[in-house]
């Protein structure tokens, strides 16, 4: 900032994003792109609840309704991007980690049994609708293999 001052800006406060408006759909993986220093980490780290310092302002909404950090953490997953990854790790079991994270302690093995069945059945259907969406592969195809 004392460089800003030196440099003739007056304002005490820095705006990094202005007007910032986007709509995700569920199940759908979305890139977030743009050139060096155009604010995609400044957002996600926005969006995610990770930005501790300086100003926000606006509306951010899931669905519809004003955003609850408790509720958005324990349903969305964020990697940033000097998090680091082993490449002995597939990205299921990178998310599958990331979910477990998420459960209370108090869940019984049971409950996490079902959820686990439900994540698995998940992870097919998404893999279905991918390779249906982007490689035409025939349904009768697909259980065959």
């Amino acid at each position: 900032m004392q460089e800003m001052k030196k440099q003739g800006v007056a304002e005490d406060r820095l705006q990094l994003l202005c007007g910032i408006t986007g709509a995700f759909r569920p199940g759908v993986l979305t890139a977030l792109v743009g050139v060096s220093g155009a604010g995609k980490t400044t957002l996600m780290d926005v969006l995610a609840g990770r930005k501790t310092g300086g100003y926000i302002e606006g509306d951010i909404c899931i669905s519809g309704y004003p955003k609850n950090q408790d509720t958005f953490a324990r349903i969305s997953g964020y990697c940033e991007q000097n998090d680091i990854h082993s490449p002995q790790v597939t990205v299921r079991e990178s998310v599958t980690y990331s979910a477990w994270l998420r459960l209370p302690a108090e869940i019984d093995k049971e409950t996490r049994e079902v959820i686990k069945a439900t994540k698995h059945l998940v992870f097919q259907i998404c893999a279905l609708k991918f390779l249906l969406e982007n490689f035409h592969v025939g349904l009768a195809h697909y259980i065959l293999i």
